[in-house]
């Protein structure tokens, strides 16, 4: 049994996808420690703030296509001419989207007061959206090939970790930081790309006009639940940097960093399992990960919740006595995504609801940000925590009917 599933593509998947999340969060996370005690609670805060602007402009970027183009490449993976047709006509948009991006960063700049005290960093860092743009995670997934992807990125990403400790070593050097992020990025990108051309024998060429406008608008949906997320959960860093300042954006992303690294292994195997739901669609095995993983994440998050002070001391130092408070609010949050997470895609896109998962982040970032808007004189770094939890509660109310009507659907057939 256990040479099986050591063999199962999708255990295959999941310990290169989790390798790969692990990779793009412990490699950062090991230099944050260095980082807030060199950089001080406000410098640690400007680099948190430039990360979490090239996060969401990650996702216009991305424009959902880790979602759709995993399915149409995981469906056409032995046509090579299909794959290279959907291939380029994703590699156009992206070009695309990379321009409307950087038009985006120029708007923030110029208007947002605290993104334009340090501009130049901001400016460092888009090298980030750069490499992220260049880096076919959908392509390897869909091919379910995620080795070679996650090999390009430890080698890349290592290197710019080591950068860190030879680079930063004062509290003025943080303008430096965005710069060898986007260095890193940019070094997965190409890896990335000549891996791609190299295992698959991907061959770029012009798709036609056509093909490019249907790969948008069948990401559409998908684009839209990305930036639904995004918008309750990685924007929630940038708007507190914008509310609140520099040093509690420091704060909140230290107990945001350890919640992180707390749900760090659910959504690769959650996308890991997503081709072969699309595929198979093993109910089984659904069930059984989903309650393994709600049992391991009650586990962690009660364990993290009671050792919070610890944890942060240990890790981050004096000066983020909040945070070791802020993250017990996470710990909750914790309880409520994973299940959350599972019942999406690889549940509910998988069977063809992809608009239940979809719209019900629309709907949560909707009241999200209608409820920010309003009090936002109100809003403390506690707050925002609160509102998330809040918000992820409507979030899993909402999958939570769709999963009633699937199964609704599915005893129907049954019946007949």
């Amino acid at each position: 049994m256990i040479k099986s599933l050591l063999k199962h593509p999708v255990f295959k998947n999941f310990l290169a996808l989790s390798t790969l999340q692990i990779i793009n969060l412990i490699l950062p996370f090991v230099t944050l420690p260095y980082l807030a005690r060199v950089l001080g609670v406000s410098n640690y805060g400007v680099v948190v703030m430039v990360y979490s602007v090239m996060q969401l402009l990650f996702v216009v970027n991305d424009y959902g296509f880790n979602l759709s183009a995993t399915k149409e490449i995981s469906a056409h993976r032995n046509d090579l001419g299909k794959v290279n047709t959907i291939f380029s006509s994703i590699m156009i948009t992206k070009v695309i989207m990379l321009v409307i991006s950087f038009l985006i960063l120029l708007v923030l700049l110029n208007t947002v007061d605290v993104l334009r005290n340090n501009q130049i960093a901001y400016l460092m860092g888009f090298g980030m959206v750069l490499g992220q743009s260049f880096t076919p995670v959908w392509l390897f997934q869909g091919m379910e090939r995620m080795k070679y992807i996650t090999l390009a990125n430890l080698l890349s990403k290592g290197s710019f970790t080591a950068l860190i400790f030879v680079f930063i070593s004062q509290a003025e050097h943080y303008i430096y930081v965005p710069l060898l992020y986007s260095i890193g990025f940019t070094l997965a990108g190409v890896m990335s790309m000549i891996l791609a051309f190299k295992e698959f024998g991907i061959m770029f060429k012009w798709p036609g006009f056509n093909n490019v406008i249907m790969q948008i608008k069948k990401s559409a949906q998908y684009f839209y639940s990305r930036a639904a997320i995004s918008a309750y959960t990685t924007a929630n860093n940038f708007i507190v940097g914008v509310v609140l300042g520099e040093y509690f954006a420091g704060l909140f992303g230290v107990a945001e960093k350890l919640y992180q690294a707390m749900v760090l292994i659910y959504t690769p195997l959650s996308d890991a399992m997503y081709p072969h739901m699309v595929k198979k669609k093993d109910l089984n095995m659904f069930k059984k990960v989903f309650v393994g993983v709600i049992l391991l994440n009650l586990v962690v998050a009660s364990g993290v919740f009671i050792f919070s002070d610890t944890i942060v001391h240990f890790v981050f130092g004096q000066g983020y006595d909040e945070s070791a408070s802020l993250l017990r609010y996470f710990c909750i949050l914790a309880i409520i995504i994973v299940p959350t997470i599972f019942i999406g895609y690889p549940m509910l896109g998988a069977f063809g609801f992809e608009k239940h998962a979809n719209y019900s982040v629309v709907i949560a970032s909707i009241v999200h940000f209608v409820i920010i808007l309003f009090f936002h004189s109100d809003l403390t770094i506690y707050n925002m925590v609160i509102l998330l939890i809040f918000t992820q509660c409507i979030v899993f109310s909402l999958r939570g009917h769709g999963v009633y009507l699937l199964i609704k659907e599915r005893a129907g057939k049954q019946t007949k």
